[in-house]
């Protein structure tokens, strides 16, 4: 494939853009290949990839840019507070400085201090379920690191027991069977949050 026929399958892949949002991306893809030669040319185009793929990227991205901007304002950053979850622009975008620390002091504070006094005997009720609920989400999301955890422990163990022959290989392979478990289980989260996520989208 050459700089011609990139160009041309890139462009007829991407008729169903309007004719503005088509033009942008024909002038960034043919100004990739300003100014090189045939060897060059070649490395750009295995670069960048396949151009069908290519495309049915960019459409996806302009499907999701309008299904977003028919949303209400409040649906809109839930999603791109997800978005940057998911790519880890979270950390990035957000600004640990002076302010913003005390900020959320005051508001941490300002909830302990004036909202859960104002419930009455409610509070108590609301702060244990919420210790519940964040505690059991909180050991979930641990339980591969506590498990791997528990696996080294248990190796660790092994080594100390070396003269026992019966229990140092018990430990060992309990040690082991922690460690490939805690591997799995947290694939296994990672892709269920994951797939989650995306019918939470797909509903939108």
């Amino acid at each position: 494939m050459n700089k011609e026929e990139f160009l041309s399958i890139l462009e007829k892949e991407l008729e169903s853009l309007p004719e503005d949002k088509r033009e942008k991306y024909m002038v960034y893809y043919k100004a990739c290949f300003d100014g090189i030669d045939e060897v060059s040319e070649k490395a750009i185009i295995f670069k960048l990839g396949n151009p069908k793929i290519i495309a049915n990227n960019i459409i996806k991205e302009h499907q999701k840019s309008l299904k977003r901007a028919n949303l209400s304002d409040g649906k809109r950053k839930f999603f791109d507070f997800f978005d940057k979850i998911k790519t880890g622009s979270i950390i990035k975008d957000y600004k640990f400085n002076f302010k913003n620390i005390v900020i959320a002091i005051i508001l941490i504070l300002a909830f302990i201090l004036i909202i859960l006094p104002l419930l009455g005997n409610a509070s108590a009720i609301i702060f244990a379920i919420l210790s519940i609920v964040f505690g059991v989400i909180f050991i979930i999301f641990l339980m591969p690191i506590i498990i791997f955890s528990i696996g080294v422990g248990l190796i660790f163990v092994s080594i100390f027991r070396i003269w026992d022959i019966k229990s140092a290989s018990l430990s060992l392979i309990l040690g082991v069977i922690c460690i490939i478990s805690s591997f799995f289980l947290g694939k296994f989260m990672y892709k269920g949050i994951k797939k989650a996520y995306s019918k939470l989208k797909s509903k939108v």
